[in-house]
């Protein structure tokens, strides 16, 4: 299980991204001041793994007729659908987007559920003069074993049901694109860690996959409640499941759907806590995936300790993906020598299954971008060809920009 969930490595292309994303922000007219103080800026917080959007809102009229619009959920009377006032084209309620984003709470896989919408407020709330748009989010930070809770390998169509996040942490950024939400998040996980505020609020999903002929989806609706029993005990009990949709929900695609958890499920990877003690022939595993998690919150220094163990106790691997981790992981601390050192090494390891073929091809690519910041242009072009030639398309913007 443990070797299958090595090798299934779509998130091998966050790390090519990630060494891209490094590469093309620091152009040679970067001063080393900037350079060392994007080194340091670590970040807890995840990209985004997963996102879902292009929705469909539902909502029972009081004529009894459903009406739908896209991303917003309406209201259930069609005078105030009709109204043109700035607060009501938003809708009963409505999403831009869901994302699911990953975070290391002490040594535990949890996520992040969030929910952008479009918002505002009046200058003027008492006259409800000057409308201000803008977009807004709303988190839940909840642990990663869930997903499985709300997709399961069996998907149960034509039959509702629903699952309790049991939320760790959950608030909302106003306004946030003009603040940095990856802080703000942090910073709600950070003082509940430290028992300085304690979260109330707690999240529903409540879930209907719907199979009618070829035509598959998804029904969901994002119920937010208080930490009480009573209420979880009521939109998650099995005789409310149904009821759950009786009013309002959203739908989208299955394929959407099961995307969107699937995705995020990649990655999150079986592992034993560092402290206990694990067998001699896990331990190599154990400490593989440790470094992993490690590399995907931004943990470098960490994730290199990591998977230096792994090859301490295996260490005639023939696996090229640990170097490649590793490799990519020294770029980022800006161990450029080191991290060539990995992609050689990477490189000795051809794979024999085609799967992992464009994987291993990404270690020349990966090389070239080392050997440029060692000043080896001709090394990093040679190396971009290469890569090129294999079969790796984005090597040719690279070649065309530095190797005319």
């Amino acid at each position: 299980m443990f070797k299958e969930q090595i090798y299934n490595f779509r998130f091998f292309i966050l790390v090519v991204l990630c060494s891209l994303g490094g590469y093309t922000a620091i152009s040679q007219n970067l001063t080393t001041q900037e350079v060392d103080a994007e080194l340091v800026n670590f970040s807890s917080l995840s990209p985004v793994q997963s996102e879902m959007d292009h929705l469909t809102g539902w909502a029972k009229q009081d004529n009894g007729r459903w009406l739908s619009a896209a991303n917003r959920i309406p209201f259930t009377d069609e005078k105030t659908n009709q109204s043109t006032a700035s607060e009501r084209k938003l809708g009963q309620d409505n999403i831009i987007s869901l994302q699911l984003r990953k975070v290391m709470i002490g040594n535990e896989q949890y996520n992040v559920l969030v929910k952008q919408y479009h918002d505002g407020d009046y200058e003027f709330p008492i006259l409800q003069e000057g409308w201000r748009s803008f977009k807004s989010l709303d988190f839940y930070v909840f642990k990663s074993s869930k997903l499985a809770d709300l997709l399961p390998n069996e998907i149960p169509f034509n039959k509702a049901y629903a699952v309790n996040l049991n939320v760790y942490a959950r608030g909302t950024v106003k306004n946030f694109e003009e603040k940095s939400e990856d802080d703000e998040i942090i910073k709600t996980i950070q003082s509940i860690e430290r028992g300085e505020t304690v979260n109330d609020w707690n999240l529903i999903v409540a879930i209907f996959p719907i199979k009618n002929g070829d035509e598959e989806v998804v029904r969901f609706k994002l119920i937010k409640s208080f930490r009480k029993k009573y209420l979880v005990s009521y939109y998650a009990a099995p005789e409310n499941w149904s009821k759950n949709f009786d009013m309002t929900f959203y739908d989208v695609k299955l394929f959407r759907f099961k995307s969107f958890i699937r995705d995020a499920q990649e990655f999150v990877l079986p592992v034993t806590n560092p402290d206990n003690p694990v067998a001699a022939n896990d331990a190599y595993t154990n400490n593989y995936n440790w470094g992993i998690l490690k590399y995907q919150m931004g943990d470098y220094p960490t994730a290199i300790e990591y998977f230096d163990k792994a090859l301490q106790e295996n260490p005639d691997t023939p696996d090229f993906l640990i170097y490649s981790f590793r490799g990519n992981a020294r770029s980022k601390m800006r161990l450029y020598g080191d991290a060539i050192d990995d992609f050689d090494k990477a490189l000795d390891f051809q794979p024999d299954d085609i799967m992992n073929y464009s994987n291993w091809i990404r270690n020349y690519f990966n090389r070239g971008v080392a050997k440029y910041y060692m000043q080896d242009l001709t090394g990093a072009c040679k190396d971009w060809n290469k890569a090129l030639e294999l079969g790796f398309g984005p090597a040719h913007d690279y070649l065309l920009n530095y190797c005319q």
